[in-house]
Order: structure tokens, then C-alpha cells, then sequence
């Protein structure tokens, strides 16, 4: 339509005013080189929380990286009117791809406290589950910046400024420059040495939070674009893997075996810790209660997810892996393509009924691929379970209480069966977002001076669903003291709960304040969510009561050696590590030493052997 109306009105432009005609479109044709650097400043007005004056401070603090991005976006720009010969087709995609990876990315941030990397985009068929997040607010300036973008884009439609050569030369050209691009960036040693030009590096995307804020978002896309393979660490061999686990036998069991228990609570968090917060009645009264019991081991578990990712601490309480060196933003189970050595298989081997029960889609994670090759018998979503058992709804989340019904029911069969089970169970209630609640449906009364209005509303309906999970709680140690077959739980926290965007309940209480994100201290709340070890019967001590700080990929080793049961060599070299650094993760920003530098070595080495390897860890 742009097109039709710049030929409608072309000829009475160069007539009436042909010098002003001539002068404006010498400013748009400059402009051209412009708007590249316009698409930079909304993504990175975006990357900095709505900043501009941090957005302009990084690229006065990081000038190379900030060249970089120019660098970048300018050649999109140039490949793109190469292939489409007119400005406002090129400008277009570039200003919609710009608009779209700034808007996500501040939603993202703000909601789970990650930033958007190159694998969400194959997230897009959860695109409808994911909608929760746009309930957050966009800086008003965005759409100022949109609209802005708008009205260039439609002035040069207008004017018809194009590029003025010939289809046969542009096309070759944008081709022959695209190949070559991709050809040099695919060999890892030239990307790097491409990247270490502009102060960048691959290890950047060790830290994202560091990785997006020195890099800027087009520099940190960029660096996660080229990592999205998982590289062979160095020293990879048999060799290698079997000196790692040369003092670790394998160990037989000495116990009657024990079912067990694993329970990742959505959101599971100790509220209460919010400085300034009070509240009517103890939303945890079960929790509290459980703690102070023989036989129980609590504390906190530091997991590698913030505000959401639940399947990063999944991946490593079950596997004994960690995420910390897959490719950032990807899903751990697109890498499983075969049989994998894990917890769940090491029980089913071991002749037990190994259960996965979600009132979620099964193919969210892509967990219904997954959990077979992990050793699961039967994984269970809400499509298998919602006619069988009468699920109540909060938020048309499945609540928790009445999801335990279906926890029973397969926990009762494997007794009537007379089988061991391996039961692991996702629950969903307490999963953002957490609207404003009826104030006659408020049962606990959350007051606060120091959050705003729209955050205490958020943490009151999260309290009530916190409330829910330690009834829930109570329901299942109780069951489980009543059971007569040795059995042993482990209920944990995945993340702490988005409570307000960017992480706004947290800050505002003072608990991490303002410009100490990335801190160590800051982190070691960030990254912290509580845990339950109980049983029935008495328990090997390993640890201590109460206090303790652990790491995920410790904690079913932890249990089998608690319970008897056999333990592998490389279980029995996590036990090893433990007893030496109990918790350990690269997003805790924690001072590096001989002990934690073996250990990440150890892990790197591990991880890419089970996903990637020839799986010398498990032939041995």
C-alpha cells in the first residue's frame, strides 16, 4: 500500500517542491545508516530494564562490545536490503525482529530473571501456556521507540528509497556473504578468536547475568548463538574419566530397600525470611513442624534456576549432572537421544517400580522423550491423570492438596503389588503468575510498609498457595509415618517464586538490595530454596540435622547412602565432593579454589560423557 501511494503522490512531489523533494531524500538515504543503530538502542533500552541512561552507560563503559553489536545489526541491515531492494521491507524486518527480541527479553527478565536466548524460540509451540508472562508492565518509552520506528519506516516507503543495483548483483552479493559468515563462524577457534577481538568470549555464557550486562544483548545472543553445541572438554578420554573414578567402587546395598519419595515443589519458598513482612497466622506451620522431627534433614538446596526453569534442577537432582555447562537458555532433555545412566534407572535396575507423576502437559519439556531414556516405567501428565482422579483448580493450576490423591493412589499400588517404587512428582499450584485475590478468600492477611501495593498483593496469593504446599506436606509425611514399608521423601523448592518483576519483593523488603545481584551474598538467597530429607525409619547420618547447604546433584546420592542402597562410583565420588564443598554452582559467584576447580572440572567432564560421550562413567 506504501508503494502504491509513493507512485500516487511521486509526481506532484518532484513538481511542487522538487528542492525540498531532493533534500529530504538525501536525509533519508543518510538515514540509512541510522537505523541500524536506532534497532541497537531499543534492544539495549530493553537489555537494561528500561534504562536509557544505563543503556548509554554500557556503551560508554564497554565501547568494543558496544561496536560489536553495531557491527552486527548493521550487516542484517545491509544483507536484508541486498535481498529486498527497498528500505522499509528491510527496515521493517529489522525494526520487527529488534521490537520483538527487546520486548521478550525485558519480559523474560522480569518474570524468571533470565534473559532470551537462541533456544526459547523453540519454546514457540508453548507459546499459549507462556502468555501468563505478559502481565507485566513495558516501559512507556518502548512504545514511544515503536511508534517512532513506525513513522521512518513509512516515510521511506513513501519517498521509495531503495537501493539502486540490479537483482543479479545484490542477490549474489547477500548470498556469497551470508555462506562466508557462516562458514567462519561455525569453526569454534575462529568464532573465538573472532569474539576475543571485541573483549568477548565463549566463557562469557558461563554467567549470563555478567554475559548480558558486559556484552550488551546483541553481543550476549550472538555468543549464545555460537555455543548452542556441547563442546568436548578438554582432556576428554577413558583415561581421564577412569582416574576421576579410580578410588570410587562400586558399593552393594545394605539395607532392605527403601521406596522413595521425590517432590519438587513449584515455587516452594520460606516467605517469611522477606524482612518487614508479617503475617496473620504461620503460613508453614507443617514445614516447622517436620523439620524439628528425628529422622528429618533440612535446609537449603541451591538449585542453577531463578523465578522459573524448573527443569535445570529436575535435570540435576536426577541425574547427578548439573546444567551448568549445556548450552544457556536450553532444555537439558533435548541432548538425552539414547538410554542414560541416572537415579531413576539406577532404581529401576534395581527392581523398582520408577513413577513420574505432573498435573501438567506431558510434552512441556519435552519430559514425555525424555523420562523413558532416564529409566522412568511410566510418566503420568495431567492428559492421563485428569479423568482418573478428582482434581480441584486454583488459578486452573491443579492444587496441591488434590493432587497428592494421585500420589497415594501409586504409592498404595506398588504396596498391593508388593514392589519397590521410585516416585517423582512435579507439583503446579503455586506457579506464577498470582493474580489479586477475593478479599473474602484471603485466609491469611499479608501486611508490609515497605512493598508496594501490586507486590503484596502478588506475595498474599503466593502466601495462600505456600500455605496449600505445607498442607499438602503435612498430608504426606503423615501417610508416610503410617506406611509399613521403610519409606524415604525428598521435598524441595525448585526456585524461588517471581514475586513482582525483577525480582521486586526481594528488593523492596531489602532482603537483596538494590545493586548487589550479583554478588555472592545476593546470590546464595537467589539461588537457595528449602528441603526435607524425612523417612520412617532411622536414617545412616551423612549430615547434619538442620543448616545444611547443599547442592542438587548431591542430594539422592545423599539418600542412597542414607538408606543402604547401592551406590555407583560416581555417586560415591559425588559423596567424596560433598564432604569437601557441600554446594557449589557457577551462578553463585563464588571465589574459585583448587577443591571447587577440580569439582567443576569433574562435573564438565561427567555431564558431556552421559549426554555426549561414549559413557565411560557408567562402563567401568
Amino acid at each position: 500500500m506504501i508503494d502504491k501511494l509513493s507512485k500516487k503522490y511521486r509526481w506532484e512531489y518532484t513538481q511542487w517542491y522538487p528542492p525540498i523533494y531532493t533534500i529530504v531524500k538525501i536525509l533519508l538515504y543518510i538515514s540509512l545508516v541510522l537505523f541500524p543503530l536506532y534497532a541497537i538502542l531499543i534492544i539495549e533500552y530493553m537489555n537494561f530494564r528500561g534504562s536509557l541512561a544505563l543503556a548509554l552507560e554500557w556503551r560508554s563503559r564497554f565501547p568494543t562490545q558496544a561496536f560489536f553489536g553495531m557491527l552486527i545489526v548493521t550487516s542484517i541491515f545491509t544483507v536484508l536490503l541486498l535481498l529486498s531492494k527497498k528500505a522499509v521491507i528491510a527496515g521493517g524486518i529489522l525494526g520487527l525482529i529488534a521490537a520483538l527480541m527487546g520486548y521478550i527479553n525485558y519480559v523474560k527478565v522480569a518474570v524468571n530473571g533470565d534473559n532470551f536466548f537462541p533456544r526459547d524460540i523453540a519454546m514457540a509451540g508453548s507459546a499459549g501456556y507462556l502468555t501468563s508472562f505478559v502481565n507485566i508492565r513495558v516501559p512507556m518509552f518502548f512504545w514511544i521507540g515503536i511508534i517512532v520506528m513506525i513513522i521512518w519506516l513509512v516515510t521511506w516507503g513513501l519517498f521509495n528509497i531503495e537501493i539502486p543495483i540490479n537483482w543479479k548483483v545484490r542477490i549474489p552479493i547477500a548470498v556469497v556473504f551470508v555462506v562466508v559468515s557462516v562458514i567462519f563462524l561455525s569453526s569454534h577457534p575462529r568464532a573465538e578468536r573472532f569474539l576475543n577481538r571485541f573483549n568477548m568470549s565463549f566463557f562469557d555464557a558461563a554467567l549470563q547475568s555478567s554475559n548480558y550486562e558486559a556484552n550488551g544483548f546483541v553481543g550476549a545472543f550472538t555468543i549464545n548463538l555460537l555455543s548452542m553445541n556441547i563442546e568436548r572438554p578438554e582432556g576428554y578420554s577413558r583415561d581421564t574419566i577412569m582416574a576421576l573414578l579410580e578410588g570410587s567402587p562400586h558399593i552393594a546395598a545394605t539395607e532392605d530397600y527403601f521406596d522413595v519419595i521425590v517432590v519438587l515443589s513449584e515455587g516452594f519458598f520460606d516467605v517469611r525470611i522477606l524482612p518487614g513482612v508479617e503475617f496473620s497466622e504461620n503460613p508453614l506451620p507443617n514445614f516447622d513442624a517436620i523439620i524439628a522431627r528425628p529422622n528429618a534433614y533440612s535446609g537449603l538446596v541451591y538449585t542453577t534456576a531463578l523465578n522459573g526453569g524448573t527443569i535445570r534442577p529436575e535435570f540435576d537432582i536426577l541425574t547427578g549432572l548439573t546444567t551448568d555447562f549445556l548450552p544457556s537458555g536450553s532444555i537439558p532433555y533435548e541432548f538425552l537421544r539414547r538410554p542414560m545412566a541416572t537415579y531413576v534407572s539406577h532404581y529401576r535396575d534395581a527392581g523398582y517400580r520408577t513413577i513420574a507423576l505432573h498435573p501438567f502437559t506431558e510434552r512441556f519439556y519435552m519430559r514425555h522423550i525424555a523420562y523413558p531414556l532416564m529409566g522412568f516405567d511410566q510418566f503420568l501428565g495431567y492428559e492421563s491423570l485428569y479423568q482418573r482422579f478428582p482434581f480441584e483448580y486454583n488459578q486452573n493450576f491443579v492444587t496441591d492438596i488434590s493432587f497428592f490423591t494421585a500420589m497415594e493412589h501409586y504409592l498404595d499400588e506398588a504396596l498391593v503389588d508388593d514392589v519397590p517404587i521410585f516416585m517423582f512428582a512435579i507439583t503446579m499450584q503455586n506457579h506464577q503468575p498470582f493474580p489479586v485475590m477475593a478479599p473474602e478468600d484471603i485466609r491469611i492477611h499479608v501486611t508490609s510498609d515497605l512493598l508496594d501495593e501490586t507486590v503484596l498483593n502478588t506475595v498474599t496469593t503466593y502466601t495462600h498457595g505456600l500455605a496449600d504446599a505445607d498442607t499438602m506436606l503435612g498430608m504426606l509425611v503423615d501417610y508416610i509415618d503410617n506406611r509399613e514399608r521403610p519409606t524415604i521423601m525428598l521435598f524441595f523448592g525448585d526456585h524461588l517464586p517471581n514475586l513482582g518483576g525483577h525480582l521486586a519483593a526481594f528488593t523492596q523488603t531489602g532482603l537483596i538490595p538494590q545493586g548487589t545481584m550479583n554478588t555472592p551474598e545476593a546470590r546464595s538467597i537467589m539461588y537457595s530454596t528449602p528441603f526435607i530429607i524425612y523417612s520412617n525409619r532411622e536414617l545412616t547420618p551423612i549430615i547434619p540435622s538442620t543448616d545444611n547447604h547443599i547442592s542438587t546433584y548431591y542430594l539422592l546420592s545423599i539418600m542412597a547412602y542414607q538408606t543402604g542402597f547401592h551406590r555407583t562410583p560416581y555417586m560415591n565420588l559425588l559423596l567424596d565432593y560433598f564432604r569437601q564443598i557441600p554446594f557449589h554452582n557457577v551462578r553463585l559467584n563464588l571465589p574459585e579454589t583448587d577443591i571447587s576447580q577440580s569439582l567443576t572440572r569433574t562435573k564438565r567432564l561427567i555431564t558431556y560423557d552421559r549426554l555426549i560421550g561414549r559413557e565411560y562413567s557408567v562402563l567401568q
